[in-house]
């Protein structure tokens, strides 16, 4: 049973998640079976490989890609992506820029990050912000329910080249923030992108008891210039009963091997 001692090993050298373990068991069990394995058996085993190394760590990464470059004025303003995740009942968006924390002053304008705008209900309109910055009395990390945006016009001095009526920050908002999400911001090793931020927002910021199936829209500019932005969408989708139902499939292989080898 050699196959089934190397994907053993491989498994757990690769550590994919504790939903192997049941999987490990089987294919000790397996091993230590004696008899012959069969093709059939070999093809599942080389499958559950390959989608070890393909299918589970990107289970859940979606990616709205900007074009390297696109930005107006200096490097710093360019855009690289997003990542998009989600767990049970949280989403998670990860922004890559060259853009700093501390903002960057070109002339006399001094700009700073814009906010996530969100909109779940499909018409564009962004009902939902999370301050990337504390102003107009926002908090840095508050995830809003918004009621206008302000737009990169509203910051620019005269005689600037920008992006022009796009929405950066958020206006004026409902009430208090829903939720003091866990924003952070990373400077990356190396360059290209220099820098991430990454935010985690829980589906009761929106008023929702779970977010399976939920579509967001998602508008972002890096800063209050508007210099470079993008858009794009996300629909949270279940999480995938793949390995669950591979742990079954071999053990019902076992209890063929079983019968076969009585």
């Amino acid at each position: 049973m050699k196959m089934i001692s190397l994907v053993t090993r491989f498994l757990e050298n690769k550590a994919v998640s504790l939903k192997n373990n049941k999987i490990l068991i089987t294919l000790k069990a397996l091993s230590t079976n004696g008899g012959t394995m069969n093709k059939k058996l070999t093809l599942v085993l080389i499958g559950l490989m390959a989608l070890c190394v393909f299918g589970i760590s990107n289970t859940y990464a979606y990616t709205i890609a900007d074009p390297v470059g696109d930005q107006i004025g200096v490097r710093t303003f360019d855009l690289y992506g997003m990542n998009i995740s989600h767990a049970a009942n949280s989403i998670t968006f990860d922004i890559f820029s060259n853009y700093p924390k501390t903002g960057l002053t070109v002339g006399s304008w001094n700009t700073f990050a814009g906010d996530l705008a969100l909109d779940l209900n499909g018409d564009h309109v962004y009902e939902y912000g999370v301050a990337f910055t504390a102003h107009d009395g926002l908090t840095a990390g508050g995830v809003y329910a918004v009621n206008n945006w302000n737009i990169s016009n509203n910051y620019a001095p005269s005689g600037y080249t920008y992006n022009q009526n796009q929405i950066v920050t958020i206006g004026t908002v409902s009430g208090a923030y829903k939720e003091l999400a866990n924003l952070t911001w990373t400077d990356i090793a190396g360059d290209s992108p220099d820098f991430k931020w990454s935010v985690t927002l829980n589906g009761s910021d929106f008023g929702l008891s779970k977010l399976e199936g939920q579509n967001f829209n998602i508008f972002y500019s890096v800063a209050t210039c508007s210099n470079d932005n993008m858009s794009g969408s996300y629909t949270v989708t279940p999480e995938p009963a793949t390995m669950s139902l591979l742990g079954l499939g071999l053990l019902g292989l076992l209890g063929f091997g079983k019968k076969k080898n009585a």
